[in-house]
Parts: C-alpha cells; sequence; structure tokens
C-alpha cells in the first residue's frame, strides 16, 4: 500500500469517525431534550410522576368525564380552567375574580366543578376559576385538589399519596 492510499484511508476513518459521533450527539440530545412527564406507579392509594425536561409535572385526568391533561402546580391556590377548555365541558363562571399570576393580573370567573379525577383519585364538588381569553389546553391542579393528599418530592419524581 502507499502513502497516499494510507493517507485516503486516514482521511476516510477521521471522517467516518466524527459522524458517528455526531450521530451520537443528536440521538443523545433529541432523547434529552423531548423527555416528557411519566406515571412511574398508579394505584388506589398512590401516583408517582416523573419531571419532563423543563422540570414540569403533567398527569391526565377527567373533568366531569372530559378528558384533560393536568399541569400539577403547587404554585397555584386553585384548579384553573382555560377559557376554550371551560366551553367544551360547558362550565360557566360564576363570581368574578381577580388573579396574580406569573403572567400579571387577570380577571377570572369563580366556578365549581362536579367531579375531577387523576390517577385513580377522584373528588366531587371542587372549586375552579375559569381564565378567559386563554387557548391553551392545559388546566392547572391547584392546591386546593393538593391539599387533599401527601404530596412529596424526591429529585425527579412527585409523589402523591392519600392520607391515611
Amino acid at each position: 500500500m502507499s502513502d497516499e492510499q494510507y493517507a485516503r484511508t486516514g482521511r476516510f476513518m477521521f471522517l467516518f469517525v466524527w459522524i458517528i459521533i455526531f450521530i451520537g450527539l443528536f440521538l443523545f440530545f433529541s432523547y434529552h431534550g423531548n423527555q416528557s412527564s411519566q406515571i412511574i406507579k398508579a394505584n388506589e392509594r398512590e401516583l408517582v410522576v416523573t419531571a419532563d425536561a423543563q422540570g414540569n409535572y403533567f398527569v391526565k385526568g377527567r373533568i366531569n368525564d372530559y378528558p384533560v391533561e393536568f399541569l400539577i402546580d403547587t404554585g397555584a391556590t386553585t384548579v384553573a380552567i382555560p377559557q376554550n377548555v371551560a366551553d367544551k365541558l360547558h362550565i360557566v363562571g360564576g363570581y368574578p375574580l381577580v388573579l396574580y399570576t406569573a403572567n400579571g393580573e387577570v380577571t377570572g370567573s369563580l366556578t365549581r366543578v362536579e367531579q375531577l379525577s387523576f390517577g385513580a383519585f377522584t373528588l366531587q364538588n371542587v372549586k375552579a376559576v375559569i381564565i378567559p381569553k386563554n387557548n391553551d389546553e392545559m388546566v392547572l391542579l391547584g392546591m386546593n385538589v393538593l391539599r387533599h393528599f401527601n404530596v412529596s418530592q424526591n429529585k425527579t419524581q412527585l409523589i402523591i399519596k392519600k392520607y391515611e
């Protein structure tokens, strides 16, 4: 083999190794960046949810038998339902209520939902607030629901247990 063939083979191997490294990095970061919240354990007494890549906890549930996705928000005082979700549920607000959110001051309307469930947990006659001009599909699960449970965090897991 000549020196020129060795040089060509070396350049090819160098390029091949770099392509493999870039593919590996791409796969690693695309998987890591798209990690979503997952339920690890769910039974009648306990629900364990892992955080998504941004540290948020999501859980599927139902309001009055309508499927929704909840963002578990320990900073929210009350369950917050976006207006478009409330419209789909045929829930109307009653009393106006001024809310102080991360996005500023908002005037919502107080209401109650007949039934709210997530995991194996079901609550009846739950206070909620309808957030107007909000086209989001995400319902905030606030402390008025979470106070009925023992809520703890272990690294990237949120553990919600029924009180005994």
